[in-house]
């Protein structure tokens, strides 16, 4: 369930950037659904540890909206900036909240994860925080430097490198929690 709620993380805010850099945002209401949806059945699985039949059924309806949202993800011609923002940024909010939710996942399960996650969690505290700013400042009309750009362009390039297994990680889902898919 953590890996969904990673992948509806991703889209929603690649619709939420997508918004403020003025570009049509028309997933925005049905991810933000999503996320209350799965926000809701998180911790009643955590306690349970078993779905129910209806929450089965409600996650089965997420991860085939989620698949189909995701399949027009990657925009293979766009070079745009501003894409590759709305990208790189989608891309460590989905980290940050997969490495956070292992981290509590850890705690409520009496877990030890090791200390590695808590430094993978500052870092991406600390670029989702940097990548925050970049899109305020492109929405402020502040001209990106080279610096900047250098930077958005090489963690973007390193996320492309990983787009035929973030793709892919999507398949693992609906084994992982014991749900059959909508076809």
């Amino acid at each position: 369930m953590l890996l969904l709620a990673s992948y509806v993380q991703r889209l929603f805010v690649a619709e939420q950037v997508k918004g403020r850099l003025g570009e049509e945002s028309t997933q925005l209401s049905t991810v933000k659904d999503y996320f209350d949806s799965i926000n809701a059945i998180m911790p009643m699985y955590t306690q349970t540890k078993m779905l129910t039949v209806t929450q089965g059924e409600k996650l089965s309806e997420i991860l085939h909206g989620v698949k189909n949202m995701m399949s027009d993800y990657f925009e293979p011609l766009n070079t745009s900036y501003e894409y590759k923002l709305r990208i790189v940024t989608s891309t460590l909010f989905a980290e940050k909240l997969m490495i956070s939710g292992i981290i509590h996942l850890g705690e409520i399960f009496n877990e030890d994860v090791g200390s590695d996650f808590q430094k993978r969690e500052k870092f991406y505290e600390e670029r989702t925080t940097l990548v925050n700013k970049l899109v305020a400042a492109h929405v402020a009309r502040n001209a990106p430097t080279e610096q900047v750009i250098s930077v958005i362009n090489t963690w973007f390039e390193g996320i492309l490198k990983q787009q035929e297994h973030i793709l892919k990680d999507m398949n693992k889902i609906a084994p992982m929690i014991g749900i059959v898919e909508k076809e």
